[in-house]
């Protein structure tokens, strides 16, 4: 693959996310009563697992629940809030291959996927995935 290929399936490739970020965003807001505007993004830096928490009405409540969630999912016990959010998105990128994660929060979650992925990959990882992608919002 050429360096314009490259670049042509890199594109490709955030575009996909986006779409599907924009389908997930779209269901939620179906689905989801009117919520609180405060969330959160936990993580553990020894193994890279992640919790999220959205639509909570203060941010004590998010951040606890992030890190629980968090913690289910490692066996470390250290994970702490790396994004708070109030009424914004915030999404995870993580590269396995550097053991590097890629945190970004932003107006929108296209954006924040967007911006999450471009971060990782100007790492020269080549195993970047978003891993969580949320938005807390009362409206």
């Amino acid at each position: 693959m050429d360096g314009d290929q490259k670049k042509s399936f890199g594109l490709m490739a955030v575009l996909l996310v986006a779409v599907v970020a924009l389908a997930g965003l779209a269901y939620w807001k179906l689905k989801s009563p009117k919520m609180g505007p405060y969330g959160a993004i936990a993580m553990s830096d020894t193994s890279l697992t992640y919790g999220g928490a959205w639509g909570y009405p203060d941010p004590i409540s998010a951040y606890k629940r992030s890190v629980s969630e968090c913690n289910k999912a490692s066996n470390a016990g250290d994970c702490v809030v790396k994004v708070s959010l109030k009424d914004n998105c915030g999404a995870l990128a993580i590269s396995v291959e550097r053991n590097a994660s890629y945190l970004v929060s932003g107006r929108d979650q296209v954006h924040t996927t967007a911006t999450a992925m471009a971060q990782c990959e100007a790492s020269g990882a080549g195993d970047c995935t978003i891993r969580e992608n949320i938005c807390s919002s009362a409206s």
